[in-house]
């Protein structure tokens, strides 16, 4: 009690001081900086650190990094981020650019001025200083390096505090040597000692040059994995299948992610950090960034290549069956293949199927039955053609073939079906056929005898004098000046557009309540089809973007303190916070202990569009 006690003596007075020091301060005094740091200012060669460039109490436009970033790979960048500091009653923008790099050389670096405009002057950053010292022997800022085909770049965005071998990405693949639309597989993981939370954002490769399948499932965080000697913690952003469809060198371009950490910021508690903290913990935002992985793509070989291959690459078998082998003329019988197996199975295209000219052929329907699993591409693919005969006779199909490449085996294989005889006896229709289509051209003919005379028009004629013409009219001069308008309406949408979008802040507030709408029609859809854990997850996330959107406060820096103390502040009510509340803690239980939440999901559903409604309704 008596700690207490002493920190409300100690810290009121100077609390008080520093109030009435901000109320004499001019507020003209508040002048925009443009300043440059980095994370560390001695690394190794190749050690990735982040330079960034934050500019305050203000925007700016034409942004130039330095010049000296020549003698730096880049791994990210530029990466924007913003952040809003309300004291007060008054408000403090800040904008910051930043880079994650790392030296070519060893040395001694400065690091010149980035240039920005600020209401048409140039300003210039500080210069910085880094010393690019030998890298170990072991590349501890790489713990993966010697894997297959994977990297790390970690990095800190946000100013976090951590080293190179606390969190990484690392792309890996089965395989880099493969033969020309063999299935290679690719997994996408984030490895990490720290308290991983989530991710604001993360940039999944578009796998130029190779036509891929994504495994169903979201990120999860599999059994820890030791890497020299060191515990991870593994998290599966993203499990794919992809097929090359080019031969050569091809690059599987690198994951990044946005990565939110929680961290603890004091050794002990104060007093104010249930009002200005979040019990002496912070979340921040570090970046890594895997490095591309090349694969070499082999041409098929030519040796042994059946003639009827048209590209299917992997381990199947082969059927083809005839539903009728005894008809009558015009009647359908239907000729049906499939095939299955495991392997690039849907880029398989019809067979070549050779059809009695006497036989009418449709297109065939074609059925994929194809499912994508932890272990691969895999399923059945069938084409089914209509047949009809036209003319009466006794007919063979010959029979089928289908060619593929097995990998595995390096080598080609065929399958054959069975040649099909089909017996056509004669239909009633065929006496009258030729009969029915002669009168169907008659008929036609007929009914075009109508269009070809027109008669002369003779009563009830509207005829006008030559000078009552549309020059000069009404309607003339309207049309003569529309051009007109029409330039003063668009100048006057284009200001107001304009005026719109230049303050990016209070778009994003417009746009919050859109926005939060849009997420709880994907959780109504999930409430439909009883997915309680989708459910919840779009309502937590439909929430806190629609608060970080409202209040302009960036996601990462939303706790429930702060929303709370934000929503008081805009004149929210009580009954409105408490309700908030209660529905993110219901979704976090959900989350996170889904056998400890019995709420009904649709008075959940309800709670949380009555909560934004009563907020849009209040705030102000």
């Amino acid at each position: 009690m008596k700690r207490i006690i002493n920190y409300i003596l100690v810290g009121f007075p100077a609390l008080l001081a520093v109030l009435l020091l901000a109320l004499l301060i001019p507020s003209n005094l508040k002048a925009q900086n443009f300043t440059a740091g980095v994370s560390k200012n001695r690394v190794a060669v190749n050690e990735p650190f982040q330079i960034e460039f934050t500019i305050a109490n203000g925007g700016a436009d034409n942004f130039k990094p330095p010049v000296a970033f020549k003698d730096f790979d880049i791994y990210s960048g530029p990466n924007h981020s913003s952040s809003v500091q309300i004291v007060n009653g008054s408000m403090t923008q800040s904008t910051s650019i930043s880079y994650v790099i790392a030296s070519k050389k060893e040395g001694k670096f400065i690091i010149g001025p980035a240039s920005i405009t600020f209401n048409g002057s140039k300003k210039e950053s500080n210069n910085v200083t880094v010393e690019v010292i030998k890298s170990g022997a072991g590349n501890p800022g790489n713990p993966a390096s010697g894997a297959n085909n994977q990297g790390a770049t970690p990095g800190s965005p946000s100013g976090a505090s951590t080293t190179d071998d606390n969190l990484f990405a690392k792309t890996s693949v089965n395989k880099t040597k493969v033969y020309l639309g063999e299935p290679i597989t690719v997994i996408h993981t984030i490895y990490t000692k720290l308290n991983l939370i989530g991710f604001q954002d993360c940039k999944l490769p578009s796998y130029n040059g190779f036509w891929s399948q994504d495994a169903p499932q979201k990120a999860q965080v599999r059994a820890t994995e030791n890497i020299d000697g060191v515990n991870y913690y593994v998290v599966e952003l993203k499990r794919s299948f992809i097929f090359p469809q080019r031969t050569g060198s091809l690059e599987i371009e690198p994951l990044e992610a946005a990565c939110v950490i929680r961290q603890r910021t004091k050794q002990q508690q104060s007093i104010w950090d249930p009002f200005f903290g979040n019990g002496g913990y912070q979340d921040v935002v570090m970046k890594v960034k895997s490095k591309t992985v090349k694969v070499e793509v082999l041409p098929l070989p030519e040796l042994n290549k059946p003639e009827d291959f048209s590209g299917a690459v992997g381990n199947f078998t082969f059927k083809a069956s005839l539903n009728k082998s005894k008809v009558k003329t015009n009647e359908a019988m239907n000729l049906s293949i499939s095939i299955s197996g495991s392997g690039n199975i849907k880029l398989i295209d019809a067979l070549k199927v050779n059809i009695p000219g006497d036989i009418e052929r449709y297109d065939p329907k074609v059925n994929d039955n194809v499912a994508v699993n932890a272990t691969g591409v895999s399923g059945t693919k069938s084409f089914e053609y209509v047949l009809i005969p036209r003319h009466a006779g006794d007919f063979k199909i010959d029979p089928i073939h289908f060619s593929y490449f097995n990998p595995e085996k390096k080598s080609y294989s065929t399958i054959s079906s069975a040649e099909f005889s089909i017996t056509v006896e004669k239909g009633k229709e065929d006496d009258n056929s030729s009969s029915a289509l002669m009168n169907g051209i008659e008929k036609k003919d007929v009914a075009m005898v109508g269009n070809d005379i027109r008669y002369i028009k003779v009563n009830n004629l509207n005829l006008k004098k030559s000078t009552e013409g549309f020059f000069g009219s009404a309607g003339f001069y309207f049309l003569l000046g529309f051009p007109l308008i029409a330039f003063f309406v668009f100048l006057f949408a284009r200001r107001k557009y304009k005026n719109d979008v230049s303050d990016p802040i209070l778009l994003r507030s417009r746009k919050a309540n859109k926005m939060a709408k849009k997420r709880l029609r994907i959780a109504e859809k999930h409430l439909e089809e009883n997915k309680k854990e989708q459910f919840y997850e779009e309502i937590f996330k439909g929430l806190y973007g629609y608060l970080s959107d409202r209040l302009t406060i960036p996601f990462a820096d939303l706790t429930k303190d702060s929303i709370q103390f934000m929503l008081k502040s805009r004149n929210v009510s009580d009954e409105a916070c408490a309700q908030l509340m209660l529905v993110l803690n219901n979704c976090e239980y959900a989350r996170y202990a889904p056998s400890a939440v019995s709420s009904d999901l649709n008075s959940v559903y309800a709670d949380a569009a009555n909560v934004i409604t009563q907020i849009e309704n209040q705030i102000s």
